[in-house]
């Protein structure tokens, strides 16, 4: 069998990498400053490692058949774990298993979320030569306690002015590193006759303009509509928001991070307003305020 390898580097929750029945393997980061060689069952403590390397037994030679490795990474609270895979190259499951199955007669490597040291919740399971996307751990809600997450796992947030009058919005794993590769959707619906303000008094994206996909960028993008609204551009980097409104009772904020670099994201006060009581409601106003830096 052919070997495999993965990076990690400790962002920020506890995270457990069960390998089974033996391939090779590895996890990795560009940024590692040193590597270590490590038992096959073995505890690594962001106490005594920010970032590092795990392999699987003997890469990158083959390791041995009929084992099972399990690595606990532990990390201090409001931290999460990050995966980044540089090398996977498991056998492939046989082309006739429905997809759910296919990991689950062969070699394989499973990532489970974990709390008070029992299992939690798998992340995902991988087998193949795919070498899989970057894995963060994470709690269910991403660390964002405001507004009704639509499903567990997935970050789209509803506010609902007949539920809540104001709160607060934050990025995903508020008070540390925003997770890579990642899209939070947070909806904010009003009554007839309603706006919603955003004041923001923080924003740390990554990005220069234009603030997409063409310039590698993170962003922070609003819609007064379901779909994309060519009347506010994107924000990110330097170019942050300050005051935000909506037209009417319907608003939209998406956040977008890629695989290149990552920030501590976004803070903003929401306020649904009835305009039919305040009709002098502020303006919507775009301005740029200190990145990178609590207001």
């Amino acid at each position: 069998m052919a070997p495999c390898r993965v990076v990690l580097e400790v962002i920020s929750c506890t995270i457990l990498i069960v390998i089974s029945k033996g391939q090779v393997w590895s996890l990795s980061n560009s940024d590692i400053t040193h590597t270590m060689l490590r038992k096959c069952n073995t505890t690594i403590s962001s106490q005594f490692e920010k970032e590092g390397e795990i392999t699987s037994l003997g890469y990158p030679n083959y390791y041995e058949e009929g084992i099972t490795c399990a690595y606990t990474l532990l990390g201090k609270p409001l931290e999460r774990v990050q995966l980044l895979f540089t090398h996977f190259n498991l056998p492939e499951p046989a082309k006739d298993i429905p997809e759910h199955q296919r990991c689950l007669h062969t070699d394989f490597v499973a990532i489970y979320n974990m709390n008070n040291n029992t299992i939690r919740r798998e992340i995902d399971h991988y087998c193949g030569s795919s070498v899989p996307l970057p894995v963060m751990s994470s709690k269910s809600d991403f660390g964002i306690t405001s507004g009704q997450q639509t499903k567990p796992g997935t970050c789209k947030f509803i506010y609902n002015s007949t539920l809540v009058r104001n709160g607060t919005l934050n990025s995903p794993n508020p008070g540390g590193f925003y997770p890579q590769d990642t899209t939070c959707h947070y909806i904010f619906r009003a009554r007839n006759g309603e706006i919603v303000r955003l004041i923001f008094k923080y924003f740390d994206v990554e990005g220069i303009l234009p603030c997409d996909r063409t310039s590698d960028s993170d962003s922070l993008e609003f819609s007064n509509f379901p779909s994309a609204d060519r009347k506010i551009p994107p924000y990110c980097g330097a170019n942050g928001p300050k005051i935000m409104q909506s037209d009417a009772s319907y608003f939209r904020v998406t956040f977008k991070s890629n695989d290149k670099f990552d920030g501590t994201g976004f803070t903003a006060d929401f306020q649904f307003l009835d305009i039919s009581k305040q009709p002098h409601v502020i303006r919507r106003i775009i301005a740029p305020i200190v990145t990178g830096t609590k207001g």
